[in-house]
């Protein structure tokens, strides 16, 4: 009993969210007040200052390691779209000369499901919610940009994976490739889940929603082994553009929308990023490994996706300055302050979450909890594990800080239990397929939409609701069969 007050500071989280509508900053202050109130009780274990001190330094590690991809990656966006880049991509879509089907199919799952890899933190819906009112109505629009968010397992470059396989003590690649056994299965049917409720469905559409998984699959497998991690979702969303414009009746205009200047920035990112994974080991073997670290955690600089965001960025500056190509970018001291702006609040709410869960790891709190866990037999704990990182995501509206809070104790659970990187790979997957449903996310969802409805907010949730459930049946079931095979 004493080892679930552990869940004490994400029970705060979540009561201060639903219960009295407190922002997400507000939660996570309230979620790291309760640690130290576990901390000072020595619940878990005498209250000793080393505690503290390792918390916040490791929490700064971390921070680092999410906060240089969180503002570069908006940075990024706020380059890309004031280069006029959702204008070309609906250029793009209509030359295409596509069914409804096929069409909600590429903006969600192809369009959203890149753009969200690339970018995280829901930024995609910006870009896909005009471009799926362009061809379904209202209520359409919020289920659809929904589906395409819901392979949040890749997104953000990955850096939820990236700082899962530090806080489970695992390589990346390791854990990337059993996230793809868990969250695989959702991915493969999210093509039929577009099709629910368009009109003019017929037998073809289907097949080409069944090829559309396999693609979609595919394409994040491969990226993820021959590239990494960070550019799984890229590629999975990419396959499936590629097989969208491939089958397509038409493809009159499409080089001159894909060619246009706008879509540069899309462009240079990923082959940034494939360049940097390319270049990384060759660096490594000359001696070249600068990092942030403590005698817990690690920051490996070299491996950031921040780097390519910001080298992208400075790029697209560049060119958006020269002679000829209009006015820019505007002045770059109110860009930074901009985006400055817009990091600062979520950047905030993530250390306190980081701060609380390496609070709780310092003073055994975790460790009991995940031996309480592994009491219950792995497939109960598979389903607690799986849930829990849903709740963690729900409560503090992103799966980096899910990870954060419960990834520790999924991955302890998991080593008593000799099925660590399994539980990993749960407790990822749980948050990042319940995140899309998480108060942040669903204000970005009604922000993009025109004419803001009183009701939008509440159809947003329940949809997305719905969905994570259906989600996390999924990945409960992946966890349950890979422990029946021994895999």
């Amino acid at each position: 009993m004493t080892a679930s007050l552990a869940l004490l500071p994400c029970a705060a989280a979540i009561l201060a969210v639903m219960g009295f509508r407190l922002s997400g900053l507000v939660a996570a202050a309230l979620s790291l007040a309760c640690a130290l109130v576990l901390w000072a009780s020595g619940l878990f274990s005498p209250a000793r200052f080393d505690h503290l001190s390792h918390a916040v330094t490791d929490a700064l590690v971390l921070e680092i390691l999410v906060g240089v991809v969180v503002f570069f990656g908006l940075l990024f966006i706020e380059i890309s779209s004031r280069s006029g880049g959702l204008v070309a991509l609906g250029d793009a879509v209509g030359s295409l000369g596509m069914s409804t089907p096929r069409t909600v199919i590429l903006i969600a799952l192809g369009i959203g499901v890149a753009l969200e890899s690339l970018t995280g933190y829901g930024v995609s819906m910006l870009v896909t919610v005009p471009l799926l009112l362009r061809v379904v109505g209202r209520s359409q629009t919020i289920r659809l940009a929904l589906i395409g968010m819901s392979l949040m397992s890749w997104g953000a470059l990955s850096v939820s994976v990236l700082l899962g396989a530090k806080l489970a003590g695992l390589p990346a690649p390791v854990l990337a490739e059993a996230i793809l056994r868990t969250s695989g299965p959702v991915a493969a049917i999210l093509p039929f889940f577009c099709l629910i409720g368009l009109p003019g469905v017929g037998p073809r559409d289907v097949g080409h929603a069944l090829i559309t998984g396999a693609v979609l699959v595919g394409g994040i497998a491969t990226a993820s082994h021959w590239i990494g991690a960070e550019a799984a979702g890229v590629g999975g969303g990419l396959a499936v553009i590629v097989f969208c414009v491939t089958t397509a009746r038409s493809r009159g205009g499409l080089a001159g929308s894909l060619m246009s200047s706008a879509m540069l920035p899309y462009g240079l990112l990923i082959t940034g990023v494939v360049l940097q994974n390319l270049a990384i080991p060759h660096v490594i073997a000359m001696g070249i490994t600068p990092a942030i670290e403590t005698d817990r955690v690690s920051f490996r600089v070299l491996e950031s996706p921040g780097l390519a965001l910001l080298a992208v960025s400075l790029i697209s500056i560049a060119i958006a300055r020269r002679p000829g190509l209009g006015e820019g970018n505007g002045d770059k001291g109110a860009l930074l302050l901009q985006v400055a702006g817009r990091a600062g609040r979520p950047l905030a709410g993530i250390f306190l979450f980081l701060l609380t869960a390496r609070l709780l790891v310092e003073t055994g709190g975790i460790g009991a909890l995940a031996e309480m866990l592994s009491r219950l037999g792995a497939y109960t704990a598979a389903v607690i594990v799986t849930v829990l990182g849903g709740v963690g995501a729900f409560a503090t509206g992103s799966g980096v800080t899910s990870n954060a809070l419960f990834m520790s104790s999924a991955a302890a659970t998991g080593a008593s239990l000799d099925v660590l990187v399994l539980f990993a790979a749960l407790q990822h997957s749980g948050s990042a397929h319940v995140a899309m449903t998480s108060l942040p996310v669903i204000a970005i969802l009604a922000a993009a939409l025109p004419d803001r409805r009183n009701g939008d907010e509440r159809a947003a949730m329940r949809t997305g609701l719905g969905l994570a459930a259906i989600w996390l049946l999924l990945v409960i079931a992946s966890g349950w069969t890979q422990l029946y095979l021994g895999v």
